[in-house]
């Protein structure tokens, strides 16, 4: 269990969660692959853009982070994660469009460095593990999966069975060091499925 401690789930926080943004007329066909296990340049061949979807226009602001499917980042949070060189990530640049207000200083961030490293006796699910018929309800890491992967290829990826990103500790405390907007911490082991309706200041502590 060692590596439940170690690796943390990013979600909206503050002012973020008043809005969902989504995907709008002119963002890039290549850009609806952002969930696939493998590199999708050679399809995207144009910008990003996003709209909002619900939420107070008006007073509309964006943060530096935003949960959507495609995990959406400003050009301030793509700069954090540079000197790591994680491998199996790539940022697409995207227009967040509000109106007549355009912030171009976007990216979305594909994830496409994958590990098969759910721990199935630790875990807990609803479904089954064949075919990948499941919903993860407790999640806990494979230490024997993780110990075979140096450290500088498993900083960030994504769960091969599932589309859940996981970031190492030593990237969240740059992430948090940086003061942005719009991002919380959930550590694996303080994860379930109905964490995302509780107060995450309580799991920077550890960091």
């Amino acid at each position: 269990m060692k590596y439940d401690s170690q690796y943390y789930m990013l979600n909206e926080s503050g002012r973020a969660t008043d809005y969902m943004l989504d995907q709008i007329d002119g963002s890039d066909e290549g850009l609806g692959r952002l969930m696939a296990i493998h590199p999708i340049h050679r399809r995207v061949l144009g910008p990003g853009r996003v709209g909002i979807s619900e939420g107070n226009r008006a007073k509309f602001q964006p943060c530096d982070y935003h949960e959507t499917a495609e995990q959406l980042v400003s050009d301030k949070f793509r700069q954090v994660l540079a000197p790591f060189n994680l491998p199996g990530i790539d940022f697409y640049q995207t227009d967040i469009v509000n109106d007549d207000k355009t912030w171009s200083d976007y990216y979305f961030m594909h994830i496409w460095n994958h590990h098969q490293a759910i721990d199935k006796k630790r875990s807990e699910i609803s479904g089954t593990y064949v075919g990948g018929r499941f919903t993860l309800l407790k999640l806990s890491l494979d230490e024997e999966v993780l110990d075979q992967v140096p450290l500088e290829k498993r900083l960030v990826f994504t769960l091969k069975e599932k589309p859940v990103f996981l970031f190492h500790q030593s990237v969240v405390a740059a992430l948090r060091a940086s003061d942005l907007s719009g991002l919380g911490f959930r550590r694996v082991d303080n994860w379930s499925i109905g964490s995302a309706f509780e107060d995450d200041d309580d799991f920077y502590d550890d960091l």
